[in-house]
């Protein structure tokens, strides 16, 4: 008995069962770290952590990024604390993102509406703007970044347009009203001097600038305030043989109107 009572006091043995306990601290630590689970009080920070990042969602007053906020809300679920009042911030920050991803949709659907009228306007240059002041628009324009193949397009058009107004001062780069004008005085001319063949050629080069021969063409009578009388309704194919037959201009260009792509799909016209 005495020599067992002499080991347990050698030092050895402490040693021994001193390494004894901390491998059990060990394998027991690990073992914890193996669950995943958390203590109480990390499990407390964590969800009044995530109620913060939460918040200024919630409330509207986040400043990052949709995908930013998205990318937290996501984090937020795949902790999977559990607490019933974070599940239900959790619900209202998806309820937000659904609704900033909608508007964001909208604002941005009607800057490619903006976007597409102003490059209309451009390629028409009704306003007869210079080439510099054409491409600042455009620059404007591809500024915003819209990644829309429409607008793409249109801004390709525009920037040959400007870049032909560059090269030349051909009757081509005025704007539309400025050409339908000259053509209708030289058709005019062209029929007065019995070159009937010029004014055919200026007939089919005018007609490139609409939709169809078919585009309508209406003219002005009389306008008293909103009553307008109109005259017999035409098309701008029968108008422009009209002009050559009767070698007469006797009207002005009162409206234009384009389709999608930029063609006159209506011409509005009134007595001089």
């Amino acid at each position: 008995m005495s020599e067992i009572i002499s080991k347990i006091k050698s030092v050895r043995w402490q040693q021994m069962m001193f390494i004894l306990l901390m491998a059990l601290l060990v394998v027991g630590t690990d073992s914890c770290k193996s669950t995943g689970k958390l203590s109480k009080k990390d499990r407390l920070a964590q969800i009044e952590a995530a109620k913060k990042q939460l918040q200024p969602i919630i409330s509207g007053a986040s400043t990052l990024s949709y995908e930013e906020q998205k990318r937290i809300v996501g984090e937020v679920m795949d902790k999977n604390l559990n607490d019933p009042v974070l599940n239900s911030m959790i619900v209202d920050a998806q309820q937000k993102l659904k609704s900033l991803l909608g508007e964001q949709t909208q604002q941005h659907a009607q800057k490619v509406d903006e976007a597409r009228a102003k490059l209309y306007d451009i390629l028409l240059n009704k306003d007869n703007k210079s080439a510099d002041e054409l491409e600042k628009e455009v620059r404007a324009i591809k500024a915003l970044n819209l990644k829309e193949s429409e607008i793409d397009e249109l801004i390709g058009r525009a920037e040959k347009k400007i870049a032909d107004m560059r090269a030349s001062g051909g009757g081509a780069n005025l704007p539309v009203k400025s050409q339908l004008e000259n053509s209708f005085n030289s058709i005019v001319t062209s029929s007065q001097n019995g070159d009937l063949s010029g004014a055919d050629n200026t007939i089919q080069k005018t007609l490139q600038l609409f939709s169809s021969g078919d585009a309508p063409v209406l003219i002005i009578i009389s306008r008293e305030g909103s009553i307008v009388d109109y005259d017999k309704p035409t098309t701008i194919q029968r108008y422009l043989n009209l002009l050559k037959d009767t070698k007469a201009n006797r009207n002005n260009i009162d409206a234009i109107m384009t389709d999608a792509t930029g063609k006159i799909k209506g011409l509005d016209l009134i007595k001089k």
